[in-house]
């Protein structure tokens, strides 16, 4: 069984959503490994009002929220559910309710401390803008080096003779322990299962994090979109690493490519790996990215690189292609990356400048990038054929984000 929409159910139902599936082509976990489903809560109050929520629990879900995770509900209907597992916050609560509706079963839902989202006492409540306002240096501390952030909490004096104790805490890395004591809790417990984790953009970081060996250094590199889902799978055999399946898909909520998240300054790349096996699912990519301007293209002088990348830009004439020996990718890569990075900096005044470059290529090269980004090991990251992965490069900072990976079109 695959991890798809049933789509003729859906047509019949009347569903009025883009009904394409936004589960990667796999099959079930064997007995050998335990998947592991996640999916960030749906978009709640403090989103919509751009507020730092960290686990204060006075966020609920807006009507958009509530749609969307019955959407993704209905996205994960066909497959199969062994236990579900939540944050204890009022957000996530009403998401599971929802996704639990849209994939019309009935499970118990076990609730973990270990998922409530990053502590952020100080910030909880607070705008982004008056953030980044008041809390320059700080701020700058969490986007530049997110593991060395530390917060003192806001405690209030219960007398006027009563000692104010004030305990630093480091935000990340409390969170990153957090979710490495859930995994070693919970795996245990379902072996060969496919177990649901709906939880927070932080702790789901965390989560594929600690898994996957990615660094607290690098805790914003992956985005968490509202209602978002990736997976993981759990060799049970200790010499085998788990892997990163999918990441960040939310083509169930009608999203042609994952909203960007800090303003349209910067370099985004969509990347597609050639293995020519499948022309029906390229087309159907190309159909999805008919939409969205694309203003260069590079590729290897392989064959299959060259007909994906003919079948992909069909819908996009003016499109610049450049074509490369393949022996010669990676350096020409890295030089129209340099070049087009100088270009955006040249129009920083423009605040809407972007670029949008489509990289077709072998998927060793493909997988190399992705690794680059994530800063771990190859062997974590599972790349499917015919599939799209995205990374975005913000003009105003140094880390690179991987808004998602291994978007499917079927």
């Amino acid at each position: 069984m695959q991890l798809k929409l049933n789509k003729k159910r859906l047509e019949d139902e009347g569903d009025k959503r883009n009904n394409q599936c936004p589960m990667p082509h796999a099959p079930c976990p064997i007995p050998d490994f335990t998947r592991v489903i996640l999916v960030r809560h749906a978009q709640s109050s403090y989103n919509a009002q751009k507020r730092y929520q960290g686990s204060c629990d006075d966020s609920v879900l807006t009507d958009k929220g509530r749609s969307d995770a019955y959407q993704t509900g209905v996205a994960l209907r066909d497959v199969r559910i062994d236990a579900v597992y939540t944050s204890p916050l009022r957000r996530v609560q009403q998401t599971v309710v929802e996704i639990l509706r849209g994939m019309k079963v009935e499970k118990p839902v076990f609730t973990s401390a270990h998922l409530k989202e990053i502590d952020m006492p100080a910030w909880q409540g607070l705008t982004y803008k008056y953030v980044q306002e008041h809390f320059a240096a700080d701020y700058r501390c969490w986007k530049e080096r997110p593991h060395e952030f530390q917060m003192i909490p806001q405690v209030e004096r219960q007398s006027r003779s009563a000692i104010c104790v004030q305990q630093q805490c480091f935000p990340v890395l409390d969170l990153y322990d957090r979710a490495d004591q859930f995994w070693q809790e919970i795996l245990p417990l379902h072996t060969g299962k496919t177990i649901l984790i709906v939880s927070h953009s932080g702790t789901i970081r965390a989560l594929i994090s600690t898994a996957i060996a990615i660094k607290s250094e690098q805790y914003h590199v992956l985005q968490q979109s509202n209602c978002g889902i990736s997976i993981l799978n759990f060799s049970t055999l200790k010499h085998q690493q788990p892997q990163l399946e999918a990441m960040n898909i939310t083509t169930h909520l009608s999203e042609v490519l994952p909203k960007l998240k800090d303003g349209k300054q910067g370099l985004r790349l969509l990347l597609v790996p050639a293995t020519d096996t499948n022309p029906h699912l390229i087309n159907q990519l190309a159909e999805r990215l008919q939409a969205v301007p694309i203003d260069f293209s590079l590729n290897s002088d392989l064959e299959s690189s060259q007909h994906t990348t003919e079948q992909l830009l069909k819908y996009h004439p003016k499109t610049v292609q450049i074509q490369v020996l393949h022996q010669y990718f990676p350096q020409i890569l890295q030089q129209k990356f340099s070049s087009q990075r100088a270009t955006i900096s040249s129009n920083e005044t423009d605040s809407t400048h972007f670029i949008t470059g489509l990289i077709v290529a072998c998927p060793s090269i493909i997988q190399n990038l992705l690794r680059q980004v994530l800063d771990t090991s190859p062997e974590c990251l599972q790349l499917i054929p015919d599939t799209l992965s995205v990374i975005y490069y913000p003009l105003k900072s140094l880390t690179p984000v991987l808004q998602a990976m291994n978007i499917n079109n079927s």
